[in-house]
């Protein structure tokens, strides 16, 4: 399985609908936004092999280190990004159900479907133990080789990690209200992120991400750094720096990249550029050989 050096907004499409799970290693080299807010109906596992990663989840700042494991519960909103230094992490997106029988199933229905319908959430952090460890390195190598009989593996695998966070992992239960203020958040948010991953090349103003997410301009302004980690037009500007580092390292010239990307003036473009990678935007620009 090929490492990716190169983290972009998250996007969940399943290769297979009869095997729906994803599993990934990702290496990043540099500061960089590694995936917008979002969320998703799937468990998301990031297990940190080196570095740092910052998580912004559910309203709350959170750090992880090497050893560390994010679990990321179906519909939470969650933001991460790679502030210095070098991070590899392995990524596991899952289905729920995938991991329950049928209906009668005592397993899916006691333990699996509750998690799957928001009943239960699992803490977001945690250390990930000597069993959970092994088990990933079980389903990288699975997920790469591909043997025969490697979705049997991979799912037993996956049951043992589940197991294994139910039991050490800490869980709270919510109620029907939050769950219902989390579905409306997601929903209104997820308008959002996906008008600004669409348009942030254009003129984007506070009041129009407010107006889209169907918020007061105060209230949006608080909930946005809360769900986010970052103020809007922050987000908006690192969304923006990110899409201006792939089309650097697509060809595109520096001053092409600065208007596509929403910047007025090449100059100041180049200028946040280089406070938020530490070199100049020349510094990425591919040879044309290289193309």
């Amino acid at each position: 399985m090929p490492v990716e050096h190169r983290a972009v907004r998250e996007t969940i499409p399943v290769p297979r609908q009869d095997f729906p799970v994803i599993i990934r290693k990702t290496l990043v080299n540099r500061p960089q936004m590694i995936f917008g807010g979002h969320f998703h109906p799937q468990f998301e596992l990031l297990y940190i092999k080196r570095g740092k990663l910052s998580l912004c989840c559910n309203k709350t700042d959170l750090q992880l280190e090497a050893g560390q494991l994010a679990v990321l519960n179906p519909y939470d909103i969650h933001t991460a990004y790679s502030e210095k230094g070098l991070l590899y992490y392995y990524c596991v997106i899952l289905d729920p159900n995938f991991l329950g029988g049928g209906s009668g199933d005592v397993c899916s229905t006691r333990y699996i479907q509750p998690f799957a319908h928001g009943d239960l959430h699992f803490s977001n952090v945690t250390t990930a133990t000597a069993p959970c460890k092994e088990l990933f390195e079980r389903l990288v190598n699975e997920y790469t080789t591909g043997t025969p009989g490697f979705e049997l593996a991979i799912k037993a695998d996956l049951l043992q990690i589940f197991l294994e966070l139910y039991r050490t992992v800490p869980f709270s239960k919510l109620n029907a209200a939050e769950r219902q203020i989390r579905q409306r958040e997601g929903k209104r948010f997820q308008v959002l992120f996906q008008y600004l991953d669409n348009h942030y090349n254009q003129n984007i103003t506070l009041d129009q991400m407010a107006e889209i997410a169907n918020y007061s301009m105060y209230y949006f302004s608080r909930l946005f750094h809360r769900l986010t980690g970052k103020k809007p037009m922050e987000y908006l500007r690192n969304l923006r720096l990110q899409k201006s580092m792939e089309l650097l390292l697509s060809g595109m010239s520096v001053s092409e990249t600065a208007m596509h990307c929403g910047f007025n003036s090449p100059n100041y473009f180049s200028k946040i550029f280089r406070e938020e990678f530490g070199q100049a935007p020349s510094a990425f620009l591919v040879p044309p050989r290289d193309r």
